[in-house]
């Protein structure tokens, strides 16, 4: 778990409480959210020792200087929300300085398994006549009260049911999806190579809802691999083949973890298209085949090389420079035999100088949508 992001609906000129001084605190002066905001810093380092303090696992130590890279790991990412804060500080002149603070925090939790905001908490936490240092050699006034709304999340027992739950059938968040039965697929009768010609008859558009994306058979029986943020929340998506016909395809299994989904159809007596498990080597050529932009651009085919393999957000990616674009989702991606090696995920905008891309390998998508096919 690890605190990813942090923000503020308080705004710098907004009155949040008062400033006393004199011998008996009398004095008062108003105090801005500006006047404190200073206060509420290393909230990444609170935020992992009061973790590790309620018998979480935070992603690091505190103090680690290279916490910001080890997010890839991370199963919940936690965002944090000031919504309210209501502050006194006690200034004596004589060298006491204590204060009180009521701070009120939204929670986000996001599940980078789930790849979504799994709940929305709101926790309030408070101290009271806390002794301070002016050289803030221990806890400033906001990072304990800080420390305190995270106690209160950590004891909520939403999110503690939310992410410690045994049960295998989804309610954590961080625990194993069940288990599924798996599916055998028929693949293509021979196993010589096909072009890119052959190819391109085995993959299809997607229509889901307005949007559309790609597909490709990858079964005699009509199982059709693509994304999940494709066919969406349809149980039904519409199939077009390359020659202009189309098919209703009923959406067998998604996981959005892994961005992959399985659709069934007719195959009208379509050569599936085999698959491999094995990533191209760095520099090999490679194709994808999509419908990018507009329907009527389908079965578009395009060239490029693999640049790398990458992990985020832990999971595996091929990068290329193969060129697609929207509506080239769920395509597959080809090596020069014509065998399927990912599927397109998404794209580097290239205006911003970049022509790389991000393919799932094929073989992510067989083990998340626990599919059984011989590899090419």
């Amino acid at each position: 778990m690890a605190l990813t992001r942090l923000g503020s609906q308080v705004r710098d000129d907004q009155v949040i409480g008062r400033y006393l001084t004199g011998v008996v605190c009398v004095n008062a002066e108003r105090l801005l959210w500006k006047d404190v905001a200073g206060g509420f810093v290393n909230l990444k380092e609170v935020f992992g020792e009061e973790l590790k303090a309620a018998g979480f696992r935070p992603d690091s130590e505190p103090g680690d200087l290279f916490a910001d890279t080890k997010n890839a790991n991370t199963d919940l990412q936690v965002g944090a929300m000031v919504r309210s804060v209501d502050a006194t500080y006690c200034d004596t002149d004589l060298g006491a300085l204590t204060g009180s603070m009521t701070l009120t925090v939204q929670w986000q939790i996001y599940s980078t398994l789930r790849r979504e905001v799994v709940a929305t908490i709101e926790t309030t936490g408070a101290v009271k006549n806390a002794k301070l240092a002016r050289k803030q050699q221990v806890r400033s006034l906001g990072q304990l009260a800080f420390a305190e709304t995270v106690k209160s999340l950590l004891s909520d027992a939403h999110f503690r049911q939310l992410v410690t739950s045994p049960d295998p059938g989804g309610s954590s968040v961080v625990g194993s999806m069940a288990p599924r039965t798996p599916i055998r697929l028929v693949g293509p009768r021979g196993g010589a190579p096909v072009n890119m010609a052959q190819a391109s008859g085995s993959v299809v558009a997607i229509f889901a809802g307005s949007g559309h994306g790609s597909g490709a058979l990858i079964s005699s029986e009509g199982y059709i691999l693509t994304n999940e943020h494709v066919v969406g929340t349809a149980t039904t998506v519409r199939v077009r083949w390359s020659d202009g016909l189309e098919t209703t395809g009923t959406v067998e299994r998604t996981d959005k973890r892994r961005d992959v989904a399985l659709v069934k159809t007719s195959p009208r007596g379509r050569e599936p298209l085999a698959v491999s498990r094995t990533v191209p080597s760095l520099g090999a050529p490679v194709f994808a085949i999509g419908t990018p932009l507009e329907p009527n651009l389908q079965n578009t085919v395009t060239r490029g090389v693999v640049s790398a393999t990458r992990i985020i957000d832990g999971f595996n990616f091929i990068q290329s420079d193969t060129p697609v674009t929207h509506g080239n989702s769920g395509g597959p991606l080809l090596d020069e035999k014509g065998v399927v090696v990912g599927i397109t995920h998404s794209i580097i905008d290239p205006t911003k100088g970049s022509a790389l891309n991000f393919f799932i390998p094929v073989g992510d998508a067989l083990d998340f949508l626990a599919l059984e096919t011989p590899a090419a």
